[in-house]
Parts: C-alpha cells; structure tokens; sequence
C-alpha cells in the first residue's frame, strides 16, 4: 500500500484545490465560486507454454479439459511479445456521465436461485431494461469457477453460469448501450482440487508469499513457497500471490486479454486491492488498456483512498489511474441519514467523501454486496426505514459529482415504487447533464438538513435531504423534479 509519508505533498494539493471560501446564500449564488478539480504506471513479461496441449471434441470432454484448452490457446494468442492491446479511451475521466449498476449480489447465484441460464440468463433478460433506465456501465461478478475464491481462472463454469452464457449477456449488455466490467480477482488463488494444486494456468507453489497460512512443503527451501512476503493485506480463504513473479503477471495478462478479447469485457473492477501494490492494477491496466477501471480499497480514510489511486499512474495528469470506490462517501453518508444529522458530509462547502477531493476518480454507492448485511432473507424482510435510509443515499449520490452505482436488489426487488424512484433519479442526473466532475456546493448540513446545489450542463439541480420539511431552495425558476420520505430535488434551466 501506498506511504502516506510519501503522499503529503498530493494530499496538500488536493486539500488546496478544493477548499472552499464563502458562499452566496441563494442557491444559484452558491455556483458563483468556481470548486477545484485536482487532475490528480509498465513491463513486458512472458511465460513458457505447457509442453503438451490437449485434443478434445464435443464428446467426452470435461470443464477442465476445455478449460486447459482455452487456457493454452489464450497463451499462444495474448502473451507478451504476440498480443498489442489497442489504445482504448479512457472514460473514467473528468467529465464521465456513466451511471453504473451493480449486477450481482451475494444470494444471485445459482446456489440460491434456480435460473434458466444461471445469472448471466436473468442480465440477459435484464439488459434492455437497464439500458433504457439509463444505466450505461455495469459490473458483472467473477467469471472462473470459485468466484471470488478463484481456481481455474479459464474454467467459466461457476456458480453464475457457463461460458456461453457470460458471452450472450455480454452481448445482450452491450446491444442495451451498456459498458461491462468483469470483476477480476487477483490478489488469491486457490489450487484446483487442494490448497496449491494450481491447473490453467498451471503455477508453481512459489507463486505463495511466504507468510501466507498455508504452512507448505517443510524440508524444502522456503518451504516450497516464495521467499518473499505479502506486500499488502492477506486472505486467510485463499493462497496470496506474489505479484513481483514473472509468471504470476504474464499470466495475469494473458488471462485479463483473453476475457477482454474473448468474452469482450470493456474494464476491470479489482477485487481486494489492498492486497497487493497499486503499481500492479497500472501494470495490469497498461496490458489489457481497459475503457474504465474501478479499485476496491475497502478504507474509509479518503487519505488512503487518495494515495491508492494516485499509485496506479506514474504519469503527469493520472488520466489513466484508476478509480476507486468512494468508502468514505459511502460510510459518511449512511451515518447521516440514519441519525437525521448531515453535518459529516460537509468539509467546508465541498464534500466530506472522496469525490470532494477526486470526484473524477470516485465511484459512490449506497450499498454493495460487501456492505449489505449477509442474509439471504434480508432483501426480501428489510425494514420500511431501512429502505427510506437507503432511497435518501440515492437522492445524494445520483445528484452529486463523482460516478454513482445502484445495487441490483435494492433497483429490481424492491417493488416498482422503489425502483421508479430510482429511475427519477436517474433521469434527473441525466436531464441536467451532471458529470463526475459537475460544480456544486453545500448550502447546509445540520441536524436535520442537508441542502447542496449541483451545476449540470443544462440545469442546476438542487437536492434536499432530512426531516426539515419546510426549506425551499432560494431564488426563483426552481421546479420540483422529485421527492420522496426525506428527499426532494428541484431544478433550474440554466
């Protein structure tokens, strides 16, 4: 993880480009202070081929046996020094307008539900809908078997389908105007019928940092495993990886091209990037040129959030560094709806979250699999204030900068009251043109108020959350869009 030492100088940067001085008392007067936006890395590797590939044909064959096929297939195709990746755009920059879904959730599966087509079936059938709501990103959970427990990276037949499913929602995603993000787990593995049993890619046990809990192979030297040692949080479910190894990137690479080239993925979500050094998502970035990227450094400290970011571009500008999501938004927003006191959300007129210090690098969200409680009856038993709580988190996020993602339970399984509230939302951020980086401002954040002022391309937009009934945006033009228990947004052609 990144030196906060090191970072002093970005955070001092930062923290300047967006202090905030006084505002005007109206809400139009409050965007007459132009808010700062801070702009705030490469090797080439190989990996030997297996020295015999397997024949298979449409009979007899198992998962593995295709599997290993496409794994050596993938090598002969994408391997450093055969495979260019093309310069892509990058579109998690200033100025982005995706609104992200979160396509998944812990009890989507088909050890829980019983699908045609496993769940990339239900996103198939799902797309059309989601791109005509307005959704224009979208993030799929892990391809291989295992999942977030990976083991066979090139064996697709997993708990949320099979290969030819994956390939199909892709598609249908991609005919909805909707960019897909595979969620790519790579800070641990583990073995295919053991802890270390490693098949397609077949790897060494010395890919194993060396204080990984697998105790290894005593009498050999470092035990069998890598002399050297975790360089970030470990995962006492899987076996970390040593990603200072030869092989552990190549075939990292190799891998994330054959899902982009094959599949046809657009970006990445990475799985528990406090596992291993940002230098590696650049590295990996570089490889595979993703159109979009997203970290999940599971901190509330913007701080760090910052200076994880900042790790994965070496370059002036960081056009190219990935984006993480916004912890601290996430954590700051839901103690203030659920105590009816806003105050933590305002750092001197700007946001207390990530997006008020690199809104063009932030992705927000009320809740996720990782944070939702772990139930598989929740969703179905959570509490009318529950919803309320969360239905204001999505009044703040889809009306401020940074890029908003919605969960999958909270848009499709909450009835359609929930979800049409959800839509509003949407189409007011997009009537009004609201980029990640849009101007705007904090009016209020007391108890039992909070008001900011957001500058569209075509409209302000003014939002309003808490128990204060009676407060109105100043000034005159303002329309009522939308309200809600807790919530109203008005806006103002510009």
């Amino acid at each position: 993880m990144a030196d906060k030492k090191q970072k002093v100088c970005l955070s001092l940067l930062i923290i300047a480009a967006f202090a905030a001085n006084s505002f005007a008392s109206s809400a139009t007067g409050m965007l007459r202070k132009e808010a700062g936006n801070l702009k705030v890395a490469p090797v080439s590797v190989s990996a030997p081929l297996p020295a015999e590939v397997v024949s298979y044909n449409s009979r007899g064959v198992t998962d593995s046996d295709i599997a290993r096929q496409d794994w050596i297939k993938a090598k002969r195709l994408y391997s450093d020094g055969v495979y260019k990746p093309k310069n892509t755009k990058r579109m998690d920059v200033d100025g982005s307008r995706f609104i992200m879904m979160q396509g998944f959730h812990w009890y989507a599966d088909n050890k829980w539900l019983n699908i045609p087509g496993g769940w990339w079936g239900m996103l198939s059938s799902r797309a059309a809908e989601m791109g005509r709501a307005g959704f224009n990103l979208i993030w799929l959970p892990p391809a291989s078997i295992g999942s977030y427990y990976p083991t066979e990276y090139y064996n697709l037949r997993s708990q949320w389908g099979d290969k030819d499913g994956m390939k199909k929602a892709v598609s249908s995603l991609h005919s909805a105007g909707m960019y897909v993000l595979a969620d790519a787990v790579l800070n641990h593995r583990n073995g295919t019928k053991d802890w270390y049993d490693y098949t397609s890619p077949d790897w060494p046990t010395t890919v194993i940092v060396q204080n990984d809990e697998w105790k290894g192979f005593p009498g050999q030297p470092n035990n069998g495993k890598s002399s050297n040692y975790d360089q970030g949080q470990n995962e006492v479910g899987c076996r970390d990886l040593d990603h200072t190894q030869k092989i552990v990137q190549d075939e990292i690479k190799i891998f994330l091209r054959w899902l982009r080239t094959e599949i046809g993925v657009d970006g990445w979500r990475y799985d528990m990037v406090k596992g291993y050094p940002p230098y590696y998502v650049g590295l990996y970035n570089n490889a595979t040129q993703p159109m979009f990227s997203i970290g999940e450094f599971f901190d509330g400290n913007r701080q760090t959030l910052t200076n994880w970011i900042d790790g994965t571009d070496s370059n002036y500008g960081k056009a190219n560094a990935s984006t993480a999501f916004d912890f601290t938004t996430h954590f700051n927003i839901l103690s203030a709806v659920e105590t009816d006191n806003f105050s933590n959300l305002n750092d001197g007129g700007r946001p207390s979250g990530l997006i008020g210090w690199w809104p063009a690098k932030a992705v927000t969200f009320v809740e996720n699999h990782d944070t939702s409680p772990r139930d598989p009856n929740f969703i179905a038993n959570a509490t009318a204030e529950y919803k309320t709580q969360r239905m204001m988190g999505y009044a703040y996020i889809l009306t401020h900068p940074g890029t908003p993602c919605v969960f999958w339970p909270h848009y499709f399984d909450w009835g359609s009251n929930y979800k049409n509230q959800i839509n509003k939302l949407v189409q007011i951020r997009k009537n009004a043109g609201i980029s990640s980086t849009s101007r705007m401002a904090i009016m209020q954040a007391t108890n039992g108020l909070y008001a900011a002022v957001i500058d569209g391309d075509r409209q302000r937009v003014v939002v309003k959350l808490g128990k204060n009934w009676g407060w109105q945006p100043g000034g005159n033009g303002w329309t009522l869009a939308t309200s809600g228990e807790r919530y109203a947004v008005w806006t103002q052609n510009r």
